[in-house]
């Protein structure tokens, strides 16, 4: 007997997980679930989400359902064994919560930075220590109950990037054990969440990636890692845009070394003083 399975998720970070469970013999997947086709400017082309792209690739069926309703209806049709979650990018409705077994990737150590950015929220505040929280889906968000977690050290020269894969990598490891552990049990072996030290993050806006010279260099210096490689952390000199996508922070003092001036490629720090004559004070 296998699990029959519905994978919802749409980003990069979930694709790894995918590909584990397509080659995993204890499941079938019934249906890749992912948001709708974007069109792109450029032609006016659309272009499926990388998880999309990878279940085509993969051979499996696809749905890209427009509403909660769409989405409703097809998982009453399939009836899945388990629904898996990785940033599918929608509310999943309370009436599949409360009938299905739901799981769900969540990119922090749970209860903290429940919400739309827990891996630049971990590089803002200076965490040394982040990880997966694998837990079951509640109505209320990443609020469900713990199953597993998998944590890793977040190194000074880590960024959003670097960050990005290893939890990518790291959610495809906790699903596979989990799958392993599930089908000798045939239920659910988790634990409630501390609510009380619950903490939250808010979805990134452009404001968010400007760098104040009234922020301390550390505060900078973890935005800088935050925002990297994009959409980039950023200041304005002489009316320009000017990406930091990189720094060293030595006693005290911040300074770049990876930066990408407005509608330029990105360059040393060095190859741009020679270009610009304009040093860069960010602190």
């Amino acid at each position: 007997m296998t699990l029959n399975i519905v994978f919802c998720g749409s980003p990069t970070i979930a694709c790894p997980a995918l590909d584990m469970l397509a080659n995993n013999d204890k499941v079938t997947i019934q249906c890749v679930i992912s948001q709708p086709d974007k069109i792109r400017s450029r032609g006016k082309q659309s272009s499926p989400t990388p998880v999309k792209a990878l279940a085509q690739a993969l051979k499996l069926p696809t749905e890209t359902p427009h509403s909660k309703e769409e989405f409703t209806h097809l998982i009453h049709h399939l009836k899945p064994d388990l629904i898996i979650v990785i940033a599918y990018g929608m509310i999943i409705p309370a009436d599949i919560v409360n009938t299905y077994s739901l799981v769900n990737c969540h990119g922090s150590i749970l209860p903290k930075y429940r919400g739309a950015s827990p891996i630049q929220a971990a590089l803002l505040h200076g965490d040394e220590k982040t990880g997966i929280t694998l837990m079951e889906i509640s109505e209320e968000m990443d609020s469900g109950n713990i199953i597993d977690i998998l944590e890793i050290d977040i190194k000074k020269e880590d960024n959003f990037g670097t960050l990005f894969e290893k939890l990518s990598s790291l959610s495809s490891t906790i699903l596979e054990s989990f799958i392993k552990d599930y089908e000798k049990e045939e239920k659910i072996n988790s634990s409630p969440q501390n609510h009380h030290q619950a903490t939250y993050c808010k979805k990134i806006k452009k404001e968010d990636l400007l760098l104040s010279p009234t922020d301390s260099p550390e505060q900078n210096f973890n935005k800088i890692r935050a925002f990297a490689p994009k959409p980039g952390a950023y200041i304005v000199l002489n009316n320009k845009r000017i990406k930091i996508l990189a720094a060293t922070l030595e006693n005290g003092i911040l300074k770049p070394s990876l930066v990408q001036p407005e509608g330029k490629k990105t360059m040393n720090y060095d190859d741009y003083l020679k270009g610009y004559q304009q040093e860069i004070i960010l602190c």
